[in-house]
């Protein structure tokens, strides 16, 4: 099964509420995906406070994810390339 997410825009609290309903986390927001695979469209930035939070939940679930024979692919958004451009 593959889920597909995009334009988080530093709201971290929404994206964990995505991914519960999609069944990929827990409650506390640990991989329950299994053999799932993620894949986060980009946007992750801008807008929102939550930035680093979204980044640091991203990399721990490509860990966690791995370990469970899912995986998490993650993709550059225009936010993404419009700040790495100053």
């Amino acid at each position: 099964r593959t889920v597909a997410v995009g334009d988080l825009h530093g709201d971290c609290d929404a994206f964990v509420n995505v991914l519960r309903t999609a069944g990929l986390v827990d409650a506390t927001a640990r991989w329950t995906g299994g053999d799932a695979v993620l894949v986060q469209c980009g946007d992750v930035l801008d807008r929102g406070p939550q930035e680093a939070e979204c980044l640091a939940l991203l990399r721990s679930l490509k860990m966690q994810a791995a370990a469970a024979g899912g995986r998490v692919v993650t993709l550059l958004g225009n936010h993404e390339v419009l700040n790495a451009c100053g």
